[in-house]
């Protein structure tokens, strides 16, 4: 193998689309399908989704069988679903597809819509196939179907209750892990910010059957930034951008908050800085901690794993990540598989992300929220 492909033997293929659609609609009182034969359910239950352990969200697989894949048997799995559908009343079913179903051309459609059919439930169909694309494009296509068909059935939503209508779109702890996520949440509640999400839960149903009665969007990751710009051209919603590290910035971020116009939470580049590092994460998440050095005068460069953006630069390929982390001398701030690849940086500060390293990174989780945690790193 030619020593710059190296990389390979270190990262693990990142989260893929079918865990993005798993992950948004999770918390929503769904029932969720995968349709395989049982390695792709393993895969998003054990090392694409944190929650999966201790809760009560129902997330099956169809235990898609060859002969059954050969034969074209959907009416053995339409009966299935709609068996245990009839049993556990859910609120909506999701077919969610992984790479066998998409060779073998399965209608997900078509399949959904004799379920729906046959239980009265709202359901809907994802060709994903875990192939192209990533768990952002999943958390894309989640909410483009679920508010596209309770627009048109509007008869099948739930009844509005008026207890908050400020939310955090395409939110996922495959970017934003449970404490920091709770952390932001309970400030805004504790200054008398009330959102749609229930404490504790990163989606609310209401959020796609309601999408035109939210009146501010707070973006706290890239998919979130995405589906905060459609709600913007669709029902001129506003969003803020960013999310505050330690309570001074908590007190500017309130301010606009309560304004409730578009804006970017920004900390500006200092005119001097005492040191330069790199950062690679989520875009916004990335941001948001580049705002917080900016104003201890380190300036960081922000690198994606994701989507192109104007705020990141987009690391499209093993190569360009380990040629960035390579060359990085100073600071690093990254999940710890991508910090295995460094050389002779000086300070390096693991930043796991879910959608990454999984499970493998777990014990290096922090809240980088607490100003103290960043003292003690002595920057």
């Amino acid at each position: 193998m030619n020593k710059k492909h190296k990389v390979c033997m270190y990262l693990p293929p990142f989260a893929g689309d079918y865990s993005g659609v798993c992950s948004a609609l999770f918390d929503l009182g769904g029932m969720i399908c995968i349709h395989d034969a049982a390695g792709c359910t393993g895969n998003y239950t054990h090392f694409d989704e944190p929650r999966w352990y201790g809760s009560h969200s129902m997330v099956y697989c169809t235990s898609l069988r060859k002969v059954d894949a050969i034969l074209g048997d959907d009416e053995k799995l339409i009966g299935k679903i709609t068996k245990n559908a009839l049993e556990r009343h859910p609120k909506f079913i999701a077919i969610v597809g992984s790479p066998v179903p998409n060779v073998i051309g399965f209608d997900f459609n078509g399949v959904a819509r004799a379920v729906e059919n046959r239980t009265g439930i709202p359901c809907f169909g994802f060709p994903t196939a875990g192939i192209k694309g990533s768990y952002y494009d999943g958390i894309l296509m989640a909410y483009s179907a679920l508010t596209e068909y309770y627009e048109k059935n509007p008869e099948k939503r739930d009844p509005w209750k008026d207890e908050g209508s400020v939310t955090i779109p395409g939110i996922s702890p495959l970017d934003m892990h449970q404490e920091v996520y709770d952390s932001l949440c309970g400030s805004l509640s504790e200054n008398g910010i009330c959102l749609m999400q229930e404490q504790g839960m990163y989606g609310s149903l209401l959020f796609y059957q309601y999408p035109e009665k939210v009146t501010l969007n707070l973006v706290w990751n890239q998919a979130g930034l995405a589906i905060a710009k459609a709600m913007e051209k669709k029902y001129q919603t506003p969003y803020i951008v960013n999310f505050p590290i330690g309570q001074k910035q908590m007190s500017s971020y309130l301010e606009l908050v309560r304004e409730g116009k578009t804006a970017v939470f920004k900390v500006l580049s200092p005119k001097t800085s005492r040191r330069s590092g790199v950062i690679i994460a989520d875009s916004v998440i990335g941001d948001s901690i580049r705002n917080f050095l900016r104003s201890e005068n380190i300036d960081c460069k922000l690198y994606t794993i994701e989507h192109e953006d104007d705020v990141s630069t987009y690391l499209s390929d093993e190569d360009t990540i380990l040629s960035v982390v390579k060359n990085q001398k100073d600071l690093l701030i990254a999940d710890p598989l991508f910090i295995e690849f460094s050389g002779g940086v000086k300070d390096q500060i693991p930043f796991p992300q879910y959608s990454v390293s999984s499970r493998i990174g777990k014990n290096s989780y922090w809240n980088y929220l607490d100003e103290n945690k960043w003292l003690e790193l002595k920057l």
